[in-house]
């Protein structure tokens, strides 16, 4: 199973810019949820991620840092993806890999600008050095929380997530449409009327013919017992009469 650790950026730690958290939060959890319901196995971590030994121990296929930040002057807003310096980075071809898909992918599909500002706060993200050598990672700048225009598509969690989503999908090669599960409809049985007309006749001449068995049994009892009392009678006059 793929494993995925998803970080939402200063929660429970403070910082981070302003409604940074809100966004963050919200959006991590959803993204959570949708890599679940296609079979990723997924772990939501916040700030504290550094002494969560639940994210330092484990050989993740892919962390993925979430963050909306960053702050240019005059760049009408914007975002990117980055991943760690290779000298922090033993899986930093995987990270490299997944880092093109996103910004490949996931800026089209939103219409955030991507501006790539790659810099010490990303390529030396405090993350990096607590993660396993075989850990690839990504920090994702989705956008300027405190843009204009990035604000109102951060809000809409569900365009945010379905696109950060699509971008792992692809990465991983998983399809992202969701197959419902087949119900198989079992085939109407085969109805022969012809036989089932058949064994009604049977059946109702089993039935005339035992009923006349019974009169003709019942016949026979009540003789053989008129016979049994025309007998006794006789013995009782005979009795009567000797006295």
């Amino acid at each position: 199973m793929i494993k995925i650790c998803i970080q939402a950026g200063h929660v429970n730690k403070g910082g981070g810019a302003p409604e940074e958290l809100g966004n963050n939060k919200r959006i991590s959890d959803r993204v959570c949820k949708m890599l679940r319901d296609r079979n990723f196995e997924v772990y939501q971590a916040d700030a504290n991620a550094n002494s969560d030994p639940k994210v330092t121990s484990n050989n993740w296929n892919l962390f993925l840092a979430l963050h909306c930040d960053m702050d240019y002057p005059s760049d009408g807003g914007s975002g990117f993806a980055d991943f760690a310096d290779p000298s922090t980075d033993s899986a930093t071809v995987e990270s490299q890999r997944i880092c093109k898909i996103i910004n490949e992918n996931y800026f089209p599909e939103v219409k955030i600008n991507y501006v790539p500002h790659s810099n010490a706060n990303t390529k030396y993200y405090y993350m990096w050095k607590y993660l396993t050598a075989l850990t690839p990672c990504v920090l994702l700048e989705m956008g300027q929380s405190i843009d204009p225009h990035d604000k109102v598509l951060l809000a809409n969690t569900e365009l945010i997530a379905s696109a950060i989503v699509r971008c792992i999908c692809k990465a991983f090669d998983v399809s992202y449409e969701i197959t419902p599960p087949v119900v198989v409809t079992p085939p109407a049985p085969v109805v022969d009327v012809e036989a089932l007309k058949n064994t009604i006749l049977e059946l109702n001449t089993a039935l005339e013919t035992e009923k006349t068995k019974s009169k003709d049994a019942l016949a026979v009892k009540t003789a053989e017992c008129q016979e049994k009392i025309k007998a006794y009678k006789e013995k009782i006059i005979n009795f009567i009469n000797l006295l």
